[in-house]
């Protein structure tokens, strides 16, 4: 602080003690709060009270600061005067520039001509002449309103959309800002008015009011419009509202309401919809009801329980797809409780299926009600293995099947140890208990009811010798990897359903597992060798590259799987799996493959990249399978996907997706999305054109053009 500084402190220090010991009435003074004052000259009139400051004068009370070329404070009136490069800055952060000010009253309330105020998000207000009254209101005249930034140095530079009003009202307490005779401006051209508008100020987050419409054309549905409506209940609830026309197809209501509890939360998805019945195939073209729900939610019950439920329910099967609000094949709804304690994992489920594909008939999804699943870990015993269980109680049932009830326990005992030269010994043991009760198995068998048990050990022995090399920055690794499986012949009885292992491929990921299947329905027998190598190398700079590749030899029993499974014959498919990700440029590919040595054929084939620059990202998958099962048939799939996105100016983006079935040559396309985006501080414009092919009853191949407005502050969700 420079000398004339100090002085100019201890001159407002004195003066302000001298107001204190001149009042009559220190009741009237109590609630005067004192000021710092800084300048570089100070004269100080005291028959008339005023004081005037001149040269980067800086007034401070609390955290509101007022800084000036001159600024006149009178004492007897309370007012303070300042002129010339005047910025008031408060306490939210707005900042108000001006060249004359008029307070009084404690700084509280004054006149602002030429009013131009900076709010915290950048957001510009600018008047004529603005007033700020008690209970932080400010009211501007012939005003303008925009959070556009203009960047020419002459400040003359139209922003891409402002308001203009007789009248604008800054509400500090509320959080609002209010328009009397608003006209709303594009780009300098008038195209909308409203006597009365108001929205909330950058300070806000959440505030009730309407969001940006859904607007768009489909070959389906016509001309498309919806006008979302945002409505705050409270801290922790709010609920969204949009009602959306369709010009050829009818109305849908759209609901989302959310609540947080202290120990949990909801979130509820719902649509009504009064539509055309002709799009169910029927010949009826009179309108009617649909809808669905999508409920989610989950509570925490005590320190050990979580409790939560999904409910997902559609009137018809095609009705989320046609009318664009999901894209789903299944609906699952589910009621679960688990409890985390220690080594110990229990859960209570029960689930319910919607099958929304036309192939699939609704008398065959099932009811799951309930499944108990346990699980346990024990500690290390005095060998250094350790015991565990898995165990679970299902009762499954079907309009048109069997009705299962299955109990099954799975103990296991392992023991790792590492030998003196560094290799790794992993032995592991399972037993295997299971007891089914099926009932209305008439169809498929000559009872329609019976009790069925299973027994079956297995017993695993797994080698790895890792290989490890330090140079630089890298470390290199290779691991020769080997195991012995054993276990006896059967155990997969036709009495005993296949509910949850139906669909089964041999992959790297199940090389060296002693059950290669995901469910307890079936189990791996026979005895086999697996063997196969990982070798990887690892930057210090997170970068990496691995490959695993294996096979495995079957020397007892028959294979228990489905043709195309890739363990038909004795000697398997040899399955692998390649993975790069050199950090330096952020780059990842991925690479799996299944291949049949004894027909040279690839039965499996699956790449994955991703690339990524500050200009632009673009990945894609690409997928071919040989001969699989689905629902009992064999078939072959051979698909790619394309996605990325190109940021061609610091506002302008182009994203673009393709998926394409490569095994359909006729038709390939199944989907296709290339959407454009102009985005900046105030604005955000999409136009998106959507293709697709899918087809199933009565959904048809649709285009569909959708376009999005959003405006800061006005609407968006």
């Amino acid at each position: 602080m420079t000398r004339t500084q100090i002085i100019a402190a201890i001159l407002i220090l004195l003066s302000v003690n001298n107001i204190v010991k001149q009042s009559k009435a220190q009741e009237a003074n109590a609630g005067k709060k004192p000021f710092l004052l800084i300048a570089d000259e100070i004269i100080y009139d005291e028959s008339f009270g005023i004081l005037t400051a001149r040269g980067n004068v800086e007034i401070s009370q609390n955290s509101l600061v007022l800084r000036a070329d001159t600024i006149s404070y009178n004492r007897k009136a309370d007012t303070v005067i300042a002129l010339g490069n005047v910025a008031i800055m408060q306490s939210s952060g707005q900042v108000i520039f001006s060249d004359y000010v008029e307070l009084n009253h404690q700084l509280k309330i004054g006149t602002i001509n030429n009013f131009r105020s900076l709010l915290v998000d950048g957001s510009r207000l600018a008047a004529v002449r603005g007033r700020r009254k008690p209970a932080y209101h400010t009211e501007l005249e012939k005003a303008i309103f925009s959070p556009c930034s203009v960047c020419d140095k002459d400040g003359n530079k139209t922003p891409v959309w402002q308001i203009k009003a007789l009248k604008i009202v800054h509400d500090e307490i509320n959080k609002d800002i209010i328009y009397n005779f608003a006209t709303f401006e594009l780009y300098g051209f008038p195209i909308a008015f409203t006597p009365y508008f108001k929205h909330p100020d950058p300070t806000i987050k959440r505030s009730s009011g309407m969001l940006a419409p859904t607007i768009g054309l489909s070959d389906e549905l016509g001309f498309i419009y919806g006008q979302p409506y945002y409505y705050v209940i409270d801290d922790a609830s709010d609920l969204l509202i949009e009602p959306r026309i369709h010009s050829t197809s009818g109305s849908i209501l759209l609901t989302n309401y959310r609540k947080q509890f202290s120990k949990g939360e909801i979130n509820l998805d719902n649509s009504i919809a009064y539509v055309k019945q002709s799009y169910q195939n029927t010949a009826s073209k009179d309108y009617g009801f649909e809808w669905h729900a999508d409920w989610a939610g989950k509570i925490k019950i005590n320190e050990s329980w979580l409790g939560g439920f999904d409910f997902e329910q559609a009137s018809q099967s095609s009705y989320l797809t046609h009318y664009n609000i999901k894209d789903a094949r299944l609906l699952t709804s589910k009621l679960y409780a688990e409890r985390f304690h220690g080594r110990n994992y229990t859960s209570l489920e029960a689930y319910k299926f919607q099958n929304l594909q036309s192939s699939i008939h609704s008398d065959d999804t099932p009811i799951i009600l309930p499944l108990i699943q346990y699980s346990y870990v024990g500690p290390r015993d005095k060998y250094g293995g350790h015991t565990s269980l898995d165990a679970s109680l299902l009762s499954m049932s079907k309009k048109s099947g069997k009705n299962t009830q299955r109990v099954s326990a799975v103990t296991g005992w392992e023991l790792q140890s590492i030998s003196d030269n560094g290799a790794i010994y992993t032995l592991n043991a399972n037993l295997q208990t299971d007891a089914y009760y099926v009932t209305n198995a008439g169809k498929w068998l000559n009872e329609d009811k019976y009790i069925v048990g299973r027994i079956f050990p297995q017993m695993g022995l797994k080698w790895q010798y890792p290989l490890v090399k330090r140079s630089n920055q890298l470390t290199t690794l290779i691991e020769p990897i080997g195991s012995l499986f054993i276990a006896p012949l059967g155990g997969n009885p036709k009495k005993i359903t296949n509910e949850g292992s139906q669909q089964f491929e041999f992959d790297e990921t199940k090389l060296f597992r002693l059950n290669r299947y995901d469910d307890t329905d079936r189990v791996t027998n026979g005895s086999h060798l697996n063997y196969g190598l990982h070798a990887g190398v690892y930057g210090d700079d997170g970068s990496s590259s691995e490959i695993l590749i294996g096979q495995s030899y079957r020397f007892y029993g028959r294979c228990s799987l489905d043709y195309g499974a890739g363990l038909e014959e004795d000697l398997s498919d040899l399955v692998g799996a390649l993975s790069l990700r050199p950090t330096s440029w952020p780059f990842k590919l991925t690479y799996r493959f299944r291949y049949d040595p004894e027909e040279a054929n690839l039965h499996r084939n699956e790449v994955g990249f991703y690339l990524s620059q500050p200009r632009f990202h673009f990945g894609g998958n690409y997928i071919s399978i040989d001969s699989y099962y689905d629902n009992q048939s064999p078939i072959s799939r051979e698909q790619i996907e394309l996605y990325g996105r190109l940021k061609m100016s610091d506002h302008w983006n182009i994203d673009g997706l393709l998926t394409s079935e490569l095994s359909h040559p006729h038709n390939p396309l199944l989907r296709g999305k290339l959407g454009f985006t102009y985005t900046n501080e105030c604005i955000l414009f999409g136009i998106n054109f959507q293709r697709s092919n899918i087809s199933d009853k009565d959904i048809k191949a649709n285009d569909r053009i959708m376009f999005r407005l959003t405006l800061t502050h006005l609407g968006e969700f």
